[in-house]
Protein backbone atom coordinates (compact mmCIF):
# COMPACT_ATOMS: atom_id res chain seq x y z
CA UNK A 1 0.00 0.00 0.00
CA UNK A 2 1.39 3.10 -1.49
CA UNK A 3 1.30 6.24 1.74
CA UNK A 4 1.30 9.08 -0.46
CA UNK A 5 -1.19 7.65 -2.93
CA UNK A 6 -3.05 6.67 0.26
CA UNK A 7 -3.09 10.32 0.97
CA UNK A 8 -3.75 11.50 -2.06
CA UNK A 9 -7.02 9.27 -2.89
CA UNK A 10 -8.06 10.39 0.78
CA UNK A 11 -7.85 13.89 0.04
CA UNK A 12 -9.35 13.64 -3.29
CA UNK A 13 -12.64 12.30 -1.58
CA UNK A 14 -12.82 15.11 1.65
CA UNK A 15 -10.97 17.69 0.35
CA UNK A 16 -8.49 17.28 3.21
CA UNK A 17 -4.69 18.10 2.72
CA UNK A 18 -2.47 15.39 3.32
CA UNK A 19 -1.56 16.38 7.35
CA UNK A 20 -5.33 15.56 8.22
CA UNK A 21 -5.56 13.20 5.43
CA UNK A 22 -3.00 11.30 7.64
CA UNK A 23 -4.84 11.71 10.85
CA UNK A 24 -7.66 10.47 9.64
CA UNK A 25 -5.94 7.64 7.83
CA UNK A 26 -4.59 6.28 11.31
CA UNK A 27 -7.56 6.94 13.20
CA UNK A 28 -9.57 4.79 10.93
CA UNK A 29 -7.02 2.00 10.35
CA UNK A 30 -6.28 1.73 13.82
CA UNK A 31 -9.90 1.03 14.43
CA UNK A 32 -9.81 -1.45 11.88
CA UNK A 33 -6.96 -3.08 12.88
CA UNK A 34 -8.82 -3.86 16.63
CA UNK A 35 -11.83 -5.11 14.57
CA UNK A 36 -10.00 -7.99 13.17
CA UNK A 37 -8.45 -10.88 15.00
CA UNK A 38 -5.15 -11.39 15.23
CA UNK A 39 -4.29 -13.35 11.85
CA UNK A 40 -5.98 -10.63 10.12
CA UNK A 41 -4.57 -7.82 12.43
CA UNK A 42 -1.11 -8.79 11.26
CA UNK A 43 -2.28 -9.40 7.82
CA UNK A 44 -3.19 -5.84 7.73
CA UNK A 45 -0.42 -4.21 9.46
CA UNK A 46 2.04 -6.16 7.09
CA UNK A 47 0.18 -4.12 4.21
CA UNK A 48 0.45 -0.78 5.71
CA UNK A 49 2.35 2.06 5.32
CA UNK A 50 4.80 2.09 8.73
CA UNK A 51 4.04 5.82 8.71
CA UNK A 52 0.45 4.72 9.92
CA UNK A 53 1.52 2.38 12.36
CA UNK A 54 3.48 4.06 14.67
CA UNK A 55 0.56 6.28 16.78
CA UNK A 56 -1.43 4.01 18.70
CA UNK A 57 -1.45 0.66 19.88
CA UNK A 58 -2.99 -1.73 17.14
CA UNK A 59 -4.91 -4.23 19.04
CA UNK A 60 -6.47 -2.93 21.75
CA UNK A 61 -8.89 -2.10 23.37
CA UNK A 62 -11.34 -3.51 20.70
CA UNK A 63 -14.29 -2.63 19.49
CA UNK A 64 -17.94 -4.59 19.54
CA UNK A 65 -18.03 -5.01 15.35
CA UNK A 66 -20.82 -3.12 14.38
CA UNK A 67 -21.14 0.32 12.46
CA UNK A 68 -21.84 2.67 15.36
CA UNK A 69 -19.05 0.94 17.58
CA UNK A 70 -16.22 1.81 14.76
CA UNK A 71 -17.33 5.14 14.32
CA UNK A 72 -17.69 5.64 18.13
CA UNK A 73 -13.77 3.89 18.19
CA UNK A 74 -12.49 6.26 15.23
CA UNK A 75 -14.17 9.51 16.69
CA UNK A 76 -12.25 8.75 19.91
CA UNK A 77 -9.12 8.43 18.22
CA UNK A 78 -9.11 11.27 15.96
CA UNK A 79 -11.10 13.49 18.24
CA UNK A 80 -13.65 14.33 15.73
CA UNK A 81 -17.20 14.59 15.45
CA UNK A 82 -19.30 11.32 15.11
CA UNK A 83 -20.47 12.66 11.45
CA UNK A 84 -16.89 14.00 10.17
CA UNK A 85 -15.54 10.50 11.83
CA UNK A 86 -17.65 8.69 9.82
CA UNK A 87 -17.56 10.46 6.59
CA UNK A 88 -13.84 10.23 7.07
CA UNK A 89 -13.58 6.56 8.08
CA UNK A 90 -15.10 6.07 4.40
CA UNK A 91 -13.21 8.00 2.57
CA UNK A 92 -10.29 5.72 4.52
CA UNK A 93 -11.77 2.34 3.73
CA UNK A 94 -12.92 3.48 0.14
CA UNK A 95 -9.31 4.44 -0.60
CA UNK A 96 -7.82 1.39 1.21
CA UNK A 97 -10.62 -0.78 -1.00
CA UNK A 98 -9.07 1.03 -4.03
CA UNK A 99 -5.65 0.48 -3.55
CA UNK A 100 -5.61 -3.25 -2.04
CA UNK A 101 -8.89 -4.92 -3.51
CA UNK A 102 -7.66 -8.55 -2.89
CA UNK A 103 -6.29 -7.60 0.84
CA UNK A 104 -9.89 -6.21 1.76
CA UNK A 105 -11.51 -9.55 0.33
CA UNK A 106 -9.14 -11.46 2.50
CA UNK A 107 -10.03 -9.92 5.55
CA UNK A 108 -12.90 -11.44 7.37
CA UNK A 109 -14.47 -7.68 8.89
CA UNK A 110 -17.45 -7.44 10.73
CA UNK A 111 -20.55 -7.86 7.91
CA UNK A 112 -21.89 -3.98 9.06
CA UNK A 113 -18.46 -2.37 9.32
CA UNK A 114 -17.71 -3.81 5.62
CA UNK A 115 -21.00 -1.71 4.51
CA UNK A 116 -18.64 1.32 5.44
CA UNK A 117 -16.16 0.27 2.23
CA UNK A 118 -18.54 1.15 0.22
CA UNK A 119 -18.25 4.62 -1.29
CA UNK A 120 -21.81 6.93 -0.57
CA UNK A 121 -23.85 7.46 -3.04
CA UNK A 122 -24.27 11.28 -4.65
CA UNK A 123 -25.87 13.65 -2.48
CA UNK A 124 -24.98 13.52 1.01
CA UNK A 125 -21.88 11.52 0.89
CA UNK A 126 -17.90 11.79 0.97
CA UNK A 127 -17.84 11.23 -2.70
CA UNK A 128 -19.52 11.89 -6.12
CA UNK A 129 -19.58 9.71 -9.42
CA UNK A 130 -16.42 11.64 -10.46
CA UNK A 131 -14.43 10.94 -7.07
CA UNK A 132 -15.53 14.50 -5.32
CA UNK A 133 -17.05 15.58 -2.24
CA UNK A 134 -20.96 14.97 -3.38
CA UNK A 135 -23.05 17.61 -3.71
CA UNK A 136 -26.04 17.99 -1.30
CA UNK A 137 -29.61 18.04 -2.82
CA UNK A 138 -31.87 20.30 -2.41
CA UNK A 139 -34.05 18.64 0.17
CA UNK A 140 -30.92 17.74 2.03
CA UNK A 141 -29.92 21.36 2.01
CA UNK A 142 -33.17 22.67 3.06
CA UNK A 143 -33.19 20.18 6.29
CA UNK A 144 -29.38 20.99 7.27
CA UNK A 145 -30.46 24.85 7.70
CA UNK A 146 -33.18 23.56 9.50
CA UNK A 147 -30.84 22.34 12.15
CA UNK A 148 -28.59 25.84 12.11
CA UNK A 149 -31.03 28.34 12.58
CA UNK A 150 -28.18 31.31 12.53
CA UNK A 151 -27.25 30.47 8.28
CA UNK A 152 -28.71 30.92 5.22
CA UNK A 153 -28.11 29.62 1.36
CA UNK A 154 -28.85 26.94 -0.85
CA UNK A 155 -26.79 24.31 -2.76
CA UNK A 156 -24.26 26.53 -3.75
CA UNK A 157 -23.06 27.89 -0.12
CA UNK A 158 -24.33 28.27 3.46
CA UNK A 159 -23.25 31.57 5.09
CA UNK A 160 -23.91 32.96 9.01
CA UNK A 161 -23.31 37.19 9.32
CA UNK A 162 -21.59 38.08 12.60
CA UNK A 163 -22.47 41.51 13.53
CA UNK A 164 -20.14 42.27 16.83
CA UNK A 165 -17.56 45.07 17.55
CA UNK A 166 -14.38 45.35 15.73
CA UNK A 167 -12.09 43.20 18.61
CA UNK A 168 -14.30 40.77 19.18
CA UNK A 169 -14.76 40.36 15.29
CA UNK A 170 -10.98 40.43 15.07
CA UNK A 171 -11.21 37.16 17.81
CA UNK A 172 -13.88 35.57 15.69
CA UNK A 173 -11.63 35.79 12.46
CA UNK A 174 -8.76 34.61 14.32
CA UNK A 175 -10.76 31.20 15.91
CA UNK A 176 -11.91 30.35 12.25
CA UNK A 177 -8.28 31.21 11.16
CA UNK A 178 -7.02 28.10 13.04
CA UNK A 179 -9.53 25.90 12.01
CA UNK A 180 -7.53 24.83 9.19
CA UNK A 181 -4.82 23.29 11.64
CA UNK A 182 -7.33 22.02 14.29
CA UNK A 183 -9.74 20.84 12.36
CA UNK A 184 -8.25 20.34 8.59
CA UNK A 185 -10.55 22.59 6.75
CA UNK A 186 -12.22 26.20 7.44
CA UNK A 187 -14.93 28.81 5.95
CA UNK A 188 -14.03 31.56 3.59
CA UNK A 189 -14.40 34.59 5.80
CA UNK A 190 -15.43 38.30 4.20
CA UNK A 191 -15.78 41.68 5.76
CA UNK A 192 -19.48 43.57 4.52
CA UNK A 193 -20.97 46.49 5.48
CA UNK A 194 -23.42 44.33 8.52
CA UNK A 195 -20.10 42.39 9.84
CA UNK A 196 -18.23 39.05 9.17
CA UNK A 197 -19.43 36.59 6.54
CA UNK A 198 -18.88 33.30 6.80
CA UNK A 199 -19.17 31.39 4.16
CA UNK A 200 -18.88 27.39 3.70
CA UNK A 201 -18.88 25.46 0.33
CA UNK A 202 -17.11 22.84 -1.27
CA UNK A 203 -14.72 24.75 -4.33
CA UNK A 204 -13.87 21.90 -6.19
CA UNK A 205 -17.55 20.51 -6.64
CA UNK A 206 -18.90 24.16 -6.23
CA UNK A 207 -21.75 23.52 -3.87
CA UNK A 208 -22.22 22.45 -0.41
CA UNK A 209 -21.24 19.07 0.79
CA UNK A 210 -21.96 16.74 3.73
CA UNK A 211 -18.78 18.29 4.94
CA UNK A 212 -19.79 21.85 4.76
CA UNK A 213 -22.65 21.33 6.83
CA UNK A 214 -20.34 19.54 9.85
CA UNK A 215 -17.84 23.03 9.16
CA UNK A 216 -21.10 25.24 9.70
CA UNK A 217 -21.13 23.40 13.38
CA UNK A 218 -18.36 23.30 13.96
CA UNK A 219 -17.91 27.35 13.05
CA UNK A 220 -21.00 27.49 15.69
CA UNK A 221 -19.27 25.88 18.04
CA UNK A 222 -16.06 27.92 17.91
CA UNK A 223 -18.41 31.70 18.18
CA UNK A 224 -19.63 29.96 21.29
CA UNK A 225 -16.17 28.75 22.96
CA UNK A 226 -15.14 32.06 22.31
CA UNK A 227 -18.36 33.68 23.75
CA UNK A 228 -19.46 35.61 20.68
CA UNK A 229 -22.16 33.66 20.21
CA UNK A 230 -24.79 36.30 19.92
CA UNK A 231 -24.79 36.55 16.01
CA UNK A 232 -27.74 36.93 13.95
CA UNK A 233 -28.05 35.68 10.74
Amino acid sequence: MEYRELLHAIGRMTGLEAGPARAAAEATLTTLARTLDEDDRRLLIDALPPELTDDFPMDRPGNDGTEEGFVRQAALLGRRPPEQARLRAQAVLAAVAEQEPELVARLHIPEQVRGLFEPPESGGGVTGPKGHSAPLTEAEVDAALSTLPRWSGDRCGLSRVISLPVENLRAVRRALDRLKITYGRQPQLHDSADGLVVLVRTVSVGAVTALDVELARRVDEVIEEIGAGIGRP
